[in-house]
């Protein structure tokens, strides 16, 4: 059980950008926040290479079928409000294959843009001040994201000094993941929960033996040209069957006493899980807020709060606008 929990959504996966810059090289590091998704998609559309052949005539493009593939889902990122809402309209119409075939088209997308030279070092950061001595996050703290990026990933890579790729992290840091963990993690002893599953692959035939972490994208080129069903991906929205996930990590948050939200607007499509989780905090008795429009999310974690709770806590809310480095209490520190 934690008295600290983090509550991370995708600003805090943002890192560094340079708005001078065009194209791909403007993001110099962490993942597009989701209203940075269309465009970022669209770049990375006009980065596919075209291949010249004798007297340049015929001209193709490298990895077509990766690239029909990433330029149907920046269609989809454009024409719609968030990549997100048209996965609950999916879901909600059950348009299946459609679903299926879009959740595997974002997870190919947020492998291949992923790298370890460009991650969000804030998360690194994180990990130096929150790490006991075995370079586990201690065990009075738990993480719970909403990303299915793997930024977090990386940075506990780094300080576990494990040989294993970061998806097979979730075997051995005992990463609680929605979807991908079922078979294999001891839930009372995990303090790092993916609450929308992740943006990798597993094999059918395996239980729990990820892809490494640097995917190629011949490999994505392969499986979408051949139609491959035997590699699935890990992305599990809040609004999909869980079995009984939720279950599992619901005990982890009953001795709660602060809680910190970090780049996540709690919106509506999570709210069923958020006031789930919300509810077993009946130990609560702060909160920090840390975001560039920190009003807005107290307004919503109000809303959310049973009023028991929200009696402990109203007054005892702390708003932070400065995103450099994310917070971390003092209390942390020091033994109780």
């Amino acid at each position: 059980m934690s008295k600290y929990i983090y509550l991370l959504g995708a600003g805090a996966s943002r890192g560094k950008r340079n708005t001078d810059a065009k194209g791909l090289d403007k993001y110099l590091e962490g993942m597009p926040v989701i209203n940075e998704i269309p465009a970022y998609l669209s770049d990375f559309c006009q980065s596919f290479r075209p291949r010249y052949y004798i007297g340049g005539v015929n001209i193709k493009i490298e990895h077509p079928y990766v690239y029909k593939e990433m330029c149907w889902l920046c269609d989809i990122a454009k024409d719609n409000s968030t990549i997100d809402t048209y996965a609950n309209m999916l879901y909600s119409s059950s348009k299946v294959s459609e679903l299926i075939r879009f959740k595997r088209a974002l997870a190919i997308f947020f492998s291949l843009i992923q790298s370890r030279e460009k991650r969000d070092k804030r998360y690194d950061s994180l990990m130096a001040n929150i790490h006991d001595s075995r370079g586990k996050i201690k065990s009075d703290v738990s993480i719970f994201t909403w990303n299915y990026d793997r930024q977090l990933e990386y940075a506990l890579h780094a300080y576990e000094q494990s040989a294993t790729s970061s998806t097979h992290q979730l075997k051995d840091s005992n990463i609680s993941c929605k979807f991908m963990t079922d078979n294999f993690i001891d839930y009372n002893d995990s303090n790092v929960i993916k609450l929308n599953g992740t943006a990798s692959f597993k094999s059918v035939e395996d239980s729990y033996l990820f892809q490494e972490d640097e995917y190629d994208i011949e490999v994505f080129e392969r499986i979408l040209r051949e139609n491959d069903l035997k590699w699935v991906d890990g992305i599990s929205y809040a609004w999909e069957e869980a079995n009984d996930f939720y279950d599992k990590i619901l005990p982890l948050t009953s001795d709660t006493e602060t809680l910190i939200i970090i780049g996540y607007s709690m919106p509506i499509v999570n709210c069923v899980v958020d006031k789930k989780l919300l509810d077993g905090m009946k130990n609560l008795k702060s909160v920090v807020i840390q975001d560039l429009y920190p009003n807005d999310v107290k307004k919503r974690l109000l809303d959310l709060l049973s009023p028991e709770i929200k009696e402990n806590v109203e007054g005892n809310i702390r708003t932070e606008t400065n995103t450099a480095e994310f917070f971390v209490p003092i209390q942390l520190f020091f033994k109780r």
